[in-house]
């Protein structure tokens, strides 16, 4: 029964976190909101700029780490106050993404590593990035590799890989309305003046609302989603394969949560609401010309296990600017001499003496 109790709390957990991607579409004045959220997501093109910087990182130490392995102490201080940052340019038609993905790390003396991505409907490119420690070949850095996403899915024994972004974006909006509905506006919405919102210089804004969960509403929080939110959000994901292909989830083991929802009910609130639970999620929507063009926040999860005594954190703070929305971007030519992951691995064997 526990099994089942922990994957309804991880699947709540996954799908209150997807209140940062859409929380904006049930807050005070409702329509607007709701039409701003629908109308970005919508869109058929558009530019995203993302800032993500992570303040608080405590990881459970665990018996029987291999000693050659890094310990939980020693990931947490090389990722804590790492900021990763990631620039996108997309379109729907034809499908395409470019990524250029930067990752800080302040302990491993202020690293960047740069990771350009390039996503079409069936290849996937990946720049090299420059990591000496790591034995890459110089003569292969700045070069892209090239992954054929068919050969990859049959790989991972699935019939393809889902990278449908506005399959992605309809199941978040879908989800987050279904869930953020049963939402009391009077208790986890107000409105903010744009001077005190913390919008990026020179971002003007029609309207800004915030969405806050914090200590004194999460018991109801916790309530509102196990009672009322959870059964319909797991009706939506069974009852829509594309949504269950999307989110990487088996139908039978939702069927599973759902049956034992019930019976296990009070087990459930009691993990949500003392051993793995929001402190904080704080997210601010922008609004402009009917467009949700800015997301910023802050989030603070707590993880603990009573019968181990491991005890997590994890916290941070997160912004997203959208532009070009529904306008026609301009895209780099495809690389040319990217190499397949057979040229890769022949590289790599002679490298290594094979």
């Amino acid at each position: 029964m526990m099994k089942q109790v922990k994957q309804a709390a991880l699947i709540t957990m996954i799908i209150l976190t997807m209140i940062i991607a859409g929380c904006s579409s049930v807050a005070p004045p409702k329509a607007a909101l709701e039409a701003a959220t629908a109308k970005t997501m919508a869109a058929e093109s558009y530019k995203m700029s993302m800032t993500m910087q992570l303040d608080e990182l405590e990881l459970p130490e665990a018996g029987g780490v291999d000693a050659s392995m890094f310990s939980p102490a020693q990931v947490a201080g090389i990722v804590k106050d790492a900021t990763i940052k990631a620039d996108v340019a997309y379109s729907s038609e034809p499908m395409r993404a470019d990524v250029n993905l930067e990752v800080i790390l302040p302990g491993m003396m202020d690293m960047k590593l740069a990771v350009p991505m390039i996503m079409t409907e069936k290849v996937m490119y990946i720049q090299v990035p420059s990591l000496p420690m790591f034995g890459i070949p110089e003569s292969i850095v700045g070069k892209y590799i090239q992954f054929d996403l068919e050969e990859l899915a049959k790989q991972e024994g699935v019939d393809s890989l889902n990278l449908n972004v506005a399959e992605q974006q309809k199941m978040a909006q879908d989800l987050s309305a279904a869930l953020l509905k049963h939402f009391d506006e009077k208790t986890y919405f107000s409105n903010v003046k744009a001077e005190e919102a913390g919008l990026p210089e020179g971002l003007k804004v029609d309207q800004v609302v915030k969405f806050a969960i914090d200590v004194e509403n999460y018991p109801q929080t916790v309530e509102t989603i196990v009672n009322k939110a959870l059964p319909e959000i797991l009706d939506i994901l069974m009852n829509n394969e594309a949504y269950l292909e999307t989110a990487g989830i088996e139908k039978a083991d939702l069927e599973e949560v759902k049956a034992n929802l019930d019976t296990n009910k009070t087990e459930l609130l009691n993990l949500l609401q003392n051993d793995l639970k929001f402190n904080v999620l704080e997210v601010t929507g922008g609004i402009k010309d009917k467009y949700l063009v800015y997301q910023g926040g802050k989030i603070s999860v707590q993880m603990k296990d009573p019968e181990s005594g491991l005890d997590g954190k994890f916290g941070g703070t997160f912004s997203a600017q959208y532009s070009e929305l529904n306008k026609k971007i301009e895209f780099p030519a495809l690389p040319t001499d990217a190499l397949t992951t057979d040229q890769l691995a022949e590289l790599f064997g002679g490298a290594a003496g094979l």
